[in-house]
């Protein structure tokens, strides 16, 4: 597990009264990444409104221009033409710390005709992507490990076309690497089916891949069964016509500011650019703080969070939305009564060990915590107003344990925010933002 940086500092400052204001997040990381892919891919044109410009995003966009995709910023606007299927060219592509870039470009890097090596930070090397490669390689990919196995960097080769074909999917490390096939499945010879022999692995970010593909007009056929999940997709081999889509605000972004409200007594922030039909996952960890006692209240463009007089502890499955449930588990520290949060297997993996960075940091702000392999339980300090020295929270390289531990801080006072620039991979002017809010 990497060790928090020890560079630079942000000492966040308490909030004095209610939080109030207005605020509209950035662009959605997930929709953003995944119509890139498909718009380098798309015959014809295609135009991205509002994008997401950040680390992950802009690392994953350079990487299909070194592969030969041509893109042309307009202000708030992409213009990229599509390569009817395939990328001209090839490369060497650093992707950072991005893990759903790379994952994305394992699959996409099939398409290219050269060959195209694929290599992240020590974070990124460290993250295993066998699963993706199995996958992959299942659909007719041919993939080399350049220093370890199951590791980056590797080596992509080229291939005449991508077969395609049926693929048995179980449990995966993270359902990007079943996002990456689907992404690509038009672009192969024969279509993809996947068949899933058990739940798969955060079944709601696969819906919103399912989502965006038929947004382009993808030809799918999806099997359910009776209680809704995922048994089979078919998606057919056809061009993907270009297009012209607009990016909703971030729903992982705006967790942030929900929280900052949720746990301030009379706060209220309205969230712009989210509505109640959007189908962002963690939409559903906002929805989620009405557990706690706060008031959510989702309309056509946009979501009102208040708070309550006093947030209470909760017990919570985050299989939908484990991303923010490092958010909520840092509210939880202001929560009257334990807080149980399940459902996090896949934080293990991310940008750090989640569950353990939550469970160290927490300790210093006095709560007792106690971690399992999918599961955190968090329980207040019972004199969280008294005055205690200032606290040095480490990031862990992590944009999500920054954010999440600075709206705590506004609410507690008493912290000091280690690597404040690592927001940079999701949401670059959070700062801005929460300084806006926190007056």
């Amino acid at each position: 597990m990497m060790s928090p940086g020890r560079g630079a500092t942000r000492r966040i400052p308490i909030a004095t009264g209610p939080i109030r204001g207005t605020v509209r997040p950035p662009g959605s990381k997930s929709l953003t990444n995944r119509f890139l892919v498909l718009a380098a891919l798309c015959r014809g044109d295609a135009v991205i409104r509002h994008p997401l410009r950040a680390d992950d995003p802009d690392r994953l966009l350079g990487a299909l221009q070194t592969l030969g995709t041509i893109v042309r910023p307009e202000g708030d606007v992409l213009r990229i033409d599509g390569g009817d299927g395939r990328f001209p060219g090839g490369g060497r592509v650093d992707l950072g710390a991005g893990g759903t870039p790379v994952r994305f470009m394992l699959a996409a890097a099939g398409l290219a005709r050269l060959p195209v090596e694929i290599d992240g930070s020590e974070r990124m090397r460290a993250r295993p992507i066998r699963d993706g490669v199995d996958l992959f390689r299942a659909v007719g990919g041919d993939v080399d490990f350049l220093e370890a196995p199951d590791r980056l960097p590797i080596r992509v080769r080229p291939s005449a076309e991508l077969a395609g074909g049926s693929i048995e999917v179980g449990r995966t490390a993270s359902s990007q690497f079943v996002s990456a096939i689907m992404l690509i499945a038009p672009f192969t010879r024969d279509g993809v089916e996947l068949r899933f022999s058990t739940t798969p692995t955060s079944p709601t970010y696969l819906e919103l891949t399912l989502d965006v593909l038929e947004a382009v007009s993808a030809g799918m056929t999806i099997d359910r069964d009776a209680a809704g999940r995922l048994r089979t997709v078919r998606i057919d081999p056809a061009p993907i016509p270009g297009f012209d889509v607009e990016i909703e605000a971030d729903a992982s972004s705006a967790i942030y500011p929900a929280m900052l409200a949720a746990g301030s007594p009379g706060g209220r922030i309205e969230i712009l650019g989210l509505g109640a039909s959007s189908r962002q996952p963690d939409l559903a960890a906002i929805r989620a703080l009405a557990d706690f006692g706060a008031t959510v209240e989702p309309g056509g463009d946009r979501i009102v969070v208040s708070g309550p007089a006093r947030l209470r502890g909760v017990e919570l499955d985050c299989t939908g939305f484990p991303d923010a449930a490092v958010g909520l588990a840092a509210l939880a520290a202001v929560a009257e009564g334990p807080t149980r949060l399940t459902g996090l297997e896949t934080l293990r993996i991310k940008e750090s060990d989640r569950i353990a960075a939550l469970a160290i940091e927490l300790r210093k702000v006095r709560c007792t915590v106690v971690e399992s392999a999918d599961a955190i339980e968090i329980i207040p300090p019972a004199d969280r107003d008294e005055a205690v020295e200032p606290r040095r929270i480490g990031t862990w390289d992590d944009h999500r344990m920054a954010m999440s531990f600075a709206v705590l801080g506004s609410l507690i006072g008493g912290v000091e925010i280690e690597d404040p620039d690592c927001v940079a991979k999701s949401h670059p002017g959070f700062w801005t933002e929460l300084d806006g809010l926190v007056i």
